[in-house]
């Protein structure tokens, strides 16, 4: 039985978050709190095993409670969101944090949008449950220790001509793990970027511009028909498919609403299989942390064509799902942690590792 505790300062909320996780018979809620401060209280009492948590309350805000909970009893958060700008940003500051996951509120009616949300809340509270939250792990980045993996120094004379792409494919607990990669990542970074992240719309908006303020490649929300350059990453907006396209001159992206797949859109199968047909060996696949098995397809079909394929190991990921069917299928060249990704990437593309790591790096 999964143990629940709801914090959200609305009662129609927590009334009908209650009601839809226990019409789960592997769920109950144990307790419910308005406030972060009550909920700091009920913590070490009714030890919770996921904690459902609103990011706007009186007193308390969202993102100082879960330091507090993480600094008290470590415990994986999923936080119900605000469609908005600014909910966007506050879900992304928690995730930093150490929040696991987010679950959209209905944009209307809450009571009218029930159906909307209570699958993917169960869904999520359940995939929460398997994470192991450590407490030295809780104050940036869960699970993900900050040891760099890049190599010292970056030399242009060794770049190589053999890949022409990178993609990568993710999911729960994907922002972090891209913020540790894409930031391990060089100005001068000879190839172009395609990412594949599931979050909606407004949030990939918000979550590329947090990335390009902290990363030396630059990093944009694609919009159709942007150009696949050398040091430049783009992230598929929500609620969009995105693939990749070398008809017609420069490598570009293609955006389509067509049907979801594996539940998702984007999704991770889409982009890779895209990459497959038109890059084949000459691109390099990513797949990391995420719940289900969206990406497995699309990256047996890259593996096929000869591409590279780099996985997210276990233990550095919040969830082991669409990274362990890749690995399981045999469809991995190499299984590394989170923070040796970047380096691995640079690695294939021929970089130096002689040296120390000087140079500095100009935003184009």
């Amino acid at each position: 039985m999964i143990r629940v505790m709801v914090v959200d300062d609305s009662a129609l909320v927590r009334k009908i978050a209650t009601d839809i996780l226990s019409a789960d018979a592997g769920i109950s809620v144990v307790a419910t709190a308005s406030q972060g401060e009550f909920a700091l209280q009920k913590l070490t009492r009714e030890v919770p095993d996921v904690i459902t948590l609103d990011m706007e309350m009186p007193g308390m805000g969202g993102l100082e409670t879960i330091r507090q909970i993480m600094a008290v009893q470590p415990t994986p958060i999923i936080v119900l969101s605000a469609h908005a700008a600014r909910g966007a940003n506050l879900t992304l500051q928690a995730l930093e944090l150490g929040a696991v996951d987010f679950v959209l509120k209905p944009s209307t009616s809450l009571s009218g949008g029930i159906p909307a949300i209570a699958r993917e809340l169960v869904e999520k509270v359940r995939g929460a449950a398997r994470v192991d939250v450590h407490p030295q792990q809780t104050q940036s980045m869960p699970r993900v220790r900050l040891a760099s993996a890049v190599p010292p120094q970056i030399v242009r004379s060794d770049w190589t001509d053999g890949y022409d792409l990178v993609a990568i494919g993710t999911s729960t607990g994907g922002p972090v793990a891209l913020k540790t990669v894409l930031t391990e990542l060089p100005a001068d970074l000879p190839v172009g970027v395609v990412v594949v992240q599931h979050m909606p719309p407004v949030f990939t908006k918000a979550f590329a511009e947090r990335l390009d303020s902290c990363c030396q490649v630059r990093v944009k929300e694609a919009e159709n028909g942007d150009a696949i350059l050398p040091g430049r990453v783009l992230l598929a907006p929500g609620n969009w498919h995105m693939t990749v396209s070398r008809f017609g001159g420069e490598p570009h992206v293609e955006l389509n609403q067509d049907g979801s797949v594996n539940g998702h859109r984007p999704s991770v199968d889409v982009l890779m299989r895209s990459v497959a047909m038109e890059y084949g060996a000459q691109a390099i696949g990513v797949i990391m942390t995420g719940m289900g098995k969206d990406g497995a397809e699309g990256l047996r079909e890259l593996h096929k064509r000869g591409g590279y394929i780099i996985a997210q190991d276990k233990e550095s990921s919040v969830i082991y799902g669409m990274n362990r069917e890749v690995v399981q299928t045999g469809n991995a060249n190499m299984v590394v942690s989170v923070e040796a990704i970047a380096g691995r990437i640079q690695e294939r593309l021929c970089v130096s590792l002689r040296g120390s790591r000087n140079e500095t790096y100009a935003k184009r």
